[in-house]
């Protein structure tokens, strides 16, 4: 699950002539936008995607609620015997857990769609009338979701002792021709961090921040008797 909510609109610019804005430039504008548009419903900017560059570019912004004090809504790694059994779960079980999940992110996170839809709207207005775009380009307004993206190495902290998914730029040079990584959150230093590896399991690996393509968090759903044994009963 991407992300819990998304408002997505396409809109046109105003102008044929091509743009000469660069990319940092181009997010730095809709970064102070979107800022402003979120904090008057006591939200943060929890990270902002830019999509393409010709037609079409889309614009992702993930607004989120403060975590500070506040207990982080996902559950703890399963031990291998529950992931085992995990994966035995009926796709129709996994399916209600995941709904289930969603709402209770939902009530905790104090995100819900009028307010991706009323930031969508201010960012929109507010993007239309800078004229940063040579065509037409879609935003998209939602919630980090359950398997939220990192687009800093300080969102990290709360998530230490959860899992995570990391793909790296380049291969990881203790790891030959290995770039992609699953793994517990052990700690997290100033530019770096430390995952405790499922594969080779228990081993530990340092990732430089700077070497991260893309990092989020791995959702682990509740345990269910529901297996696709019992299921056919």
């Amino acid at each position: 699950m991407a992300s819990l909510f998304l408002l997505q609109k396409i809109r046109k610019s105003m102008k044929p002539e091509e743009k000469n804005i660069g990319r940092a430039k181009l997010l730095d504008i809709v970064r102070e936008a979107a800022a402003v548009a979120a904090k008057s419903f006591n939200l943060n900017i929890w990270g902002i995607e830019l999509l393409g560059s010709g037609t079409r570019p889309v614009v992702r912004i993930f607004v989120d609620t403060p975590w500070e004090n506040k207990s982080i809504p996902f559950i703890k790694p399963l031990t291998r015997e529950e992931k085992s059994r995990q994966k035995s779960v009926h796709p129709m079980a996994q399916q209600k857990n995941q709904e289930e999940a969603e709402e209770n992110l939902s009530e905790e996170s104090g995100v819900n769609i009028d307010d991706c839809a009323e930031i969508s709207r201010l960012v929109g207005l507010s993007l239309e009338v800078e004229d940063i775009f040579a065509d037409a380009w879609i935003l998209e307004v939602s919630s980090p979701g359950l398997e939220r993206t990192f687009f800093e190495i300080s969102q990290l902290r709360p998530y230490i002792g959860h899992p995570l998914d990391i793909t790296l730029e380049t291969a990881h040079k203790d790891f030959e021709n290995r770039r992609k990584f699953t793994g517990t959150l052990k700690s997290v230093q100033a530019n770096a961090f430390t995952l405790t590896l499922d594969s080779p399991n228990g081993t530990e690996c340092i990732i430089d921040w700077e070497n991260v393509k893309k990092a989020h968090l791995i959702h682990v759903f509740p345990e269910t008797t529901l297996s696709k044994t019992n299921s056919r009963k």
